[in-house]
């Protein structure tokens, strides 16, 4: 009778769940199950879901199974739960429903009367013993999710309950997840009242997240002085570091916490304290402009003499800041005014490093107080003076001020650059002339034996190439290869130089150290246009390298046909050999480059 009874109920009832399942936090769907008979169904799971109460406390009173599950896993008291169907429940319980069963999803009768904001529910659950500290299939207690969906009474009901608290780890902490939301804008005293009652509960602070964060450090992060306050009043370390090394001080500087830092010094915070960057609290505060903290540092023992793992000094990083205050503080504490840094640093004092950065102002409050003007930084190809920064960075109001206050103009960097061949760099010319008006040595060389007028054809500047000319620049200097300014601009491939050059008298038949001349320079990099105007000057068409070879050689070796037929229509000999006993022919056979080997073909039998 009982089992008809069940089957009509269930048939009666079967399409009334669709109502629960915007409820159900399983994603059951009835869709979905249509095509499965009645007796699949749990009745009393069933029947407490849809709310017919009546045929549930029949069935229970029945004897019908009180821990039994439907296909979800959903036991009667988890239905109950869900529901907020307080009398069943109690009714479940004295027929010894067990109270933590739980779902497919891991989740007991607590987490449901939880989700439904039920606060009689999880207080009669909590009475009967439930167990607060369950997880669910995520690794989420009732507490987090009481939490993280900001039900704050709740989740204060749930922790007054509870005699033991499972706190969980890492981003399912719940204590760091309180704190993280207690951010200096929240203005929620339930969240506040909350976070200290879970604190008054808690006695184990050693928790640290996957970046190696701890409560002070979520505290700091959230900007919440009186959770980090008690946090600290509960013995919580402030020196303890995450993993960057960094301790609470630290963080609080780097999180713009500066009133609570300036708390944690006057509580004896270690100010020394290095984070894998070997950065200290004393850099941060300089880098964050704030003088006040590094005044309070210096006074607790801050080390003035510490570099960063880039070389940077303190005096250094108050310079890059732009902040004369903090710089003029650090030179009253005695630091040395040229402290070169480190190589990673490439060597910079403060001034190079205003001067780089364009800060006037202080280039000339450094220049007064007696910052060596010329010192040379770094090694290698990092190595400038402050006038070289200033017009590496087209600084001319700095360049201006450092060449007034006597800056000379001839020294060079370990790489061989001088300040005028940064100018050239650069392709100011103002810069130049700058440099001119001061009487720089316009045909000096460097170690390379380059001269200004090479570089300038280099960088391609037809410009700074017309000035250097015009103010006496010799063009018939060579490097230490033998190379002069007309062999460059072939090199380069810049036409209008070359016939800048050629009008001032270059000699178009020049050669360097091998015996290459300009055409075969022009030759080697297919460029048609200096090629026909060596051939219209007059330039000898088959001298040879010191290798023997050619400008038909080279261009047939390359492939560039157009200049090969014009070599060739220009009277160029094809029967030439090298060194090698190679012709023009055979380079052209060797890389396959038939149309040449034709054109080198046909002209060999005339």
């Amino acid at each position: 009778m009982l089992d008809l009874f069940l089957y009509l109920m269930l048939d009666r009832h079967f399409l009334s769940e669709e109502r629960l399942a915007q409820r159900d936090t399983n994603s059951y769907s009835i869709n979905e199950k249509k095509n499965e008979t009645s007796s699949q169904k749990n009745p009393l799971v069933h029947s407490i879901l849809i709310r017919d109460l009546k045929t549930a406390e029949y069935l229970i009173l029945s004897g019908y199974d009180v821990n039994s599950e439907d296909e979800s896993g959903k036991t009667p008291l988890i239905a109950a739960a869900q529901t907020g169907s307080l009398k069943i429940a109690k009714l479940l319980l004295k027929k010894n429903a067990k109270v933590d069963l739980i779902d497919k999803n891991g989740m007991s009768a607590l987490f449901y009367a939880v989700i439904d904001n039920s606060n009689e529910m999880v207080e009669f659950l909590i009475a009967n013993n439930a167990d607060f500290n369950l997880k669910n299939s995520k690794e989420e207690s009732p507490l987090y999710l009481a939490i993280t969906n900001n039900n704050f009474p709740m989740a204060e009901l749930l922790v007054q309950k509870s005699s033991q608290i499972d706190l969980g780890s890492n981003e399912k902490n719940v204590l760091a997840i309180a704190i993280l939301k207690n951010d200096e804008n929240d203005e929620s005293e339930e969240l506040q009242k909350f976070t200290k009652l879970l604190l008054s509960k808690v006695t184990d602070f050693n928790f640290r997240d996957s970046a190696g964060c701890n409560y002070l450090c979520f505290a700091i992060k959230a900007g919440n002085f009186s959770i980090a306050k008690l946090l600290l009043e509960k013995g919580v370390s402030m020196d303890e570091k995450d993993y960057d090394s960094r301790s609470s001080l630290g963080i609080a500087l780097k999180q713009y916490q500066f009133e609570f830092a300036k708390y944690l010094i006057e509580k004896g915070a270690n100010v020394n304290v290095k984070d894998r960057n070997n950065e200290t609290p004393l850099m941060i505060a300089i880098r964050k402009r704030k003088k006040d903290i590094v005044e309070l540092i210096i006074a607790k023992g801050g080390d003035l003499y510490v570099k960063d793992n880039e070389g940077y000094s303190l005096l250094a990083i108050a310079s890059r800041q732009g902040d004369l205050s903090i710089v003029e503080l650090l030179l009253e504490k005695g630091m040395n005014i040229d402290d070169l840094g480190s190589i990673k640093l490439l060597g910079k004092t403060a001034l190079m490093i205003a001067a780089e950065d364009g800060d006037e102002s202080l280039v000339r409050y450094l220049l007064d107080k007696g910052a060596q003007i010329d010192l040379v930084s770094g090694t290698a190809d990092y190595s400038k003076t402050a006038l070289m920064f200033a017009i590496k960075n087209n600084q001319i109001g700095i360049v201006k001020l450092l060449l007034q206050r006597g800056a000379n103009v001839n020294l060079y960097d370990k790489k061989g650059y001088s300040a005028m061949t940064y100018s050239i760099e650069t392709g100011n010319s103002n810069l130049v002339e700058l440099l001119l008006s001061k009487s720089y040595p316009i045909n000096s060389k460097n170690r390379y034996g380059k001269t200004p007028l090479i570089y300038a054809i280099e960088y391609g500047s037809l410009s700074i190439v017309q000035l250097l000319i015009d103010k006496g620049s010799d063009i018939h200097l060579k490097d230490n290869n033998g190379q002069n300014a007309g062999l460059y601009a072939c090199l380069k491939g810049n036409f209008a130089i070359l016939k800048l050059l050629s009008e001032k008298g270059i000699d178009l038949n020049a050669i360097d150290a091998e015996a290459k001349s300009l055409l075969i320079y022009a030759s080697n990099r297919g460029d048609r246009n200096i090629v026909e105007y060596l051939i219209q000057k007059g330039v000898d068409l088959n001298r040879q390298d010191r290798f023997g070879k050619t400008a038909l050689m080279f261009a047939a070796d390359k492939g560039f046909k157009e200049i090969v037929k014009l070599l060739l229509e220009k009277g160029a000999d094809p029967k030439i050999f090298n060194n090698a006993n190679m012709d023009a022919l055979q380079y052209a056979e060797k890389n396959g480059y038939k149309e040449i080997v034709n054109m080198l073909t046909t002209t060999g039998k005339k």
